[in-house]
């Protein structure tokens, strides 16, 4: 890229559209409703150094619930009210949101209920209850067992299962959960989904799994049940044995960190993962939680934006559905980079 050329993207605002740094080999055909997504890295802000994974889920209360990794969350730094886990809440709009620790960190409302281990990759505001994944670092990664918690006074105080999701080579090991609006609303029915992996080295795994539980039965792990791949017709099985699993979403490349929510006003659900290598990023759209999926952009190096010294690594890419605008074609995106922090960017949507 020449400096004359720098300087006209730098005059233009830094409004650029990343389709040309994609990578040529998708798994999936392209989008027939997004033809475009542009980032706005003019847009990035930062915070939380030291902090990572920022899941996102949208309270009843009307703010962003969110959690963090190894760190001192908001107004804290990789030392500086270091917990294993923590758990905040953004209030406002993106532009000039005001960010309190709730559970544990610098400064926070409550002490940390996971102050020496423990980390999520989903939380879940449903009915007032907000519910999250609990990776319980009791081996070495991936080696894990995994349980659910819930909150009963937004993430003030947590509650464990009694049940784990075992460790264990190829074991199914839930991460996250489909989000859609505020304390659930606009859900397509009664039940609330959530994604997965198998028990892999760290991007070795190529699928992404799902299943679903009635929203009253969260907490009652003999009520799940596992996507089993489709009839005939398109439509879904399901199963109550999670050995009848079968992927939703593959790619031969790299399956991490897998995140959906549903853009109500496009009729689309988002998915973001990403293959493993720091700044990979996919970004799919669906009809349906399941699918089929469809390509809206794939990124070998996503924001790095040669010679603007914008630079931004990827590692977890979360979509508050509380930004998303009204006509579903301006969103707010919060990722961890690869330096661990809490970042923030803007991006925009041109539709077919």
């Amino acid at each position: 890229m020449s400096k004359r050329t720098v300087a006209l993207i730098s005059l233009a605002g830094l409004c650029l559209t990343l389709s040309t740094l994609a990578a040529q080999s998708p798994p999936y055909p392209s989008s027939p409703v997004i033809k475009t997504i542009t980032w706005h890295p003019e847009t990035i802000k930062s915070a939380a150094p030291g902090s990572d994974l920022w899941p996102v889920t949208w309270g009843p209360d009307g703010h962003i619930y969110t959690s963090w990794g190894d760190g001192g969350g908001f107004g804290g730094s990789n030392s500086d009210g270091r917990v294993s886990m923590g758990f905040a809440r953004i209030e406002g709009p993106p532009e000039k949101y005001v960010a309190i620790n709730i559970n544990g960190g610098k400064n926070c409302r409550h002490p940390a209920s996971f102050p020496h281990r423990g980390k999520t990759g989903g939380i879940v505001f449903v009915d007032g209850v907000l519910y999250a994944r609990l990776n319980l670092q009791d081996g070495v990664w991936p080696n894990v067992n995994h349980s659910l918690i819930w909150s009963d006074d937004s993430a003030a105080s947590w509650k464990q299962s009694s049940w784990k999701w075992p460790k264990g080579k190829g074991n199914f090991k839930p991460n996250t959960f489909l989000q859609f609006g505020r304390d659930y609303a606009g859900a397509r029915d009664d039940c609330v989904y959530f994604y997965g992996r198998n028990e892999t080295a760290w991007a070795q795994g190529t699928h992404s799994y799902m299943g679903r539980v009635h929203r009253a039965k969260l907490k009652t792990r003999e009520t799940y049940e596992f996507f089993a791949g489709l009839d005939a017709n398109g439509a879904p099985f399901w199963s109550i044995d999670v050995n009848d699993r079968k992927p939703h979403f593959t790619d031969p490349a790299g399956t991490e960190g897998v995140q959906v929510v549903y853009n109500a006003a496009v009729k689309r659900y988002l998915l973001t993962v990403h293959r493993g290598s720091q700044g990979t990023l996919g970004i799919f759209d669906a009809p349906e939680p399941w699918g089929p999926w469809a390509t809206v952009a794939y990124y070998d190096n996503w924001l790095d934006l040669k010679g603007t010294g914008a630079k931004r690594e990827m590692l977890f890419v979360n979509i508050p559905t509380k930004w998303i605008s009204a006509d579903g074609k301006t969103f707010w995106v919060i990722f961890t980079g690869g330096r661990d922090c809490f970042n923030l960017i803007k991006a925009k949507l041109s539709l077919e």
